[in-house]
């Protein structure tokens, strides 16, 4: 079998500045791979982000020194592929995770099954959260408002006015909160204070509330939160999830971080053996990033599967998504093809 590799550079813009305890953006470029073996067209899409990676254009300049390396890749032993993948780009797991996507993609439309299948996942899974970014004040209505359709909310905190953020939510909504601070608590005693705040106010979970360096503080929080806590960027590779026990209720698993669809099915199987519940998570990402973690979406408790569709314009189409239903489609695959 004769493979074949494209790549392109997309910018893609979010409808809102899409702001974070440690970082402002309002377009984000991601690298977009085109797999072929003549016949079927598979797709992988890098998203790196700069909390664990450099840029689009160092992505670029390892898929051109390293074509014939990836196009050399087992396209039936996955787990050979991971390891080589891990070899070839240690410095990149986002462009790891492209290309896994896209052996993934290949895999699927030739067996002629959708990856869901595959993997022995279901078409049914929990909705997923709508990600209302840091913003001023004054635009959060706005925000509130595009997050209409979505019964539940996941909130950006971790800044010197986190309860002007929530009082202005809640003066819009009594919906269910899911709170990620991204490590903006820097102290326990901030962490301890907003971890109790936030319990009175009809809030799900706390997603990484301090640096991930900071473990030790992390379990005593842990101790004292009456609100269970997820790990992000505690949670980024298989390898991470054992250390993380007595730290954190939960993981957040995804695919631009950890490497790729055969990681993260990995740290699936982690997260039970250590009784963790998971949360399926992305970056901000095209259809294809988000099809592709959805295709594992039934093994989860919590998705946050909105990074498509926090875009002003989507390149691709895959998934649906209807106020946070996800839609599994049965087509080959990952089930994406370029928006027309």
């Amino acid at each position: 079998m004769s493979l074949s590799l494209k790549w392109t550079m997309k910018r893609i813009t979010t409808k809102f500045e899409f702001k974070i305890a440690r970082s402002a953006e309002s377009y984000y470029d991601v690298v977009i791979l085109e797999l072929s073996d003549g016949y079927f067209t598979a797709y992988g899409e890098a998203a790196p982000s700069k909390r664990y990676e450099k840029g689009p254009d160092a992505i670029l300049a390892l898929l051109k020194s390293k074509e014939q390396q990836i196009l050399a890749l087992s396209l039936e032993d996955h787990e050979n592929r991971q390891t080589d993948l891990e070899r070839l780009f240690p410095e990149s797991y986002s462009l790891q995770s492209a290309v896994d996507i896209a052996f993934w993609d290949l895999y699927g439309q030739r067996s002629g099954q959708a990856l869901w299948q595959i993997f022995g996942a279901q078409k049914n899974m929990v909705a997923s959260s709508y990600t209302i970014g840091i913003s001023d004040l004054e635009i959060i209505p706005e925000k509130l408002k595009e997050a209409a359709p979505y019964a539940l909310l996941k909130i950006k905190l971790g800044t010197d006015y986190d309860h002007e953020i929530m009082r202005a939510i809640r003066s819009q909504t009594d919906k269910v909160l899911r709170v990620d601070v991204n490590e903006g608590w820097k102290t326990l005693d901030d962490a301890k204070r907003g971890a109790e705040w936030l319990a009175g106010e009809n809030v799900e979970f706390l997603e990484q509330p301090m640096p991930a360096q900071q473990l030790d503080d992390i379990a005593k929080l842990r101790e004292f939160s009456q609100l269970p806590l997820v790990a992000d960027e505690n949670s980024v590779r298989p390898e991470d999830i054992p250390g993380l026990v007595g730290a954190y209720d939960g993981i957040n698993i995804k695919l631009m971080k950890c490497g790729g669809l055969t990681n993260a099915r990995k740290m699936v199987e982690l997260a039970h053996k250590h009784q963790f519940d998971i949360m399926l998570g992305c970056m901000v990402e095209t259809s294809i990033g988000i099809s592709a973690m959805s295709q594992l979406g039934s093994f989860a408790r919590w998705l946050d599967l909105d990074g498509n569709v926090l875009l002003a314009h989507d390149p691709f189409v895959g998934v649906g998504n209807e106020a946070g239903k996800i839609i599994l489609s049965d087509m080959p695959g990952l089930g994406v093809e370029p928006r027309l």
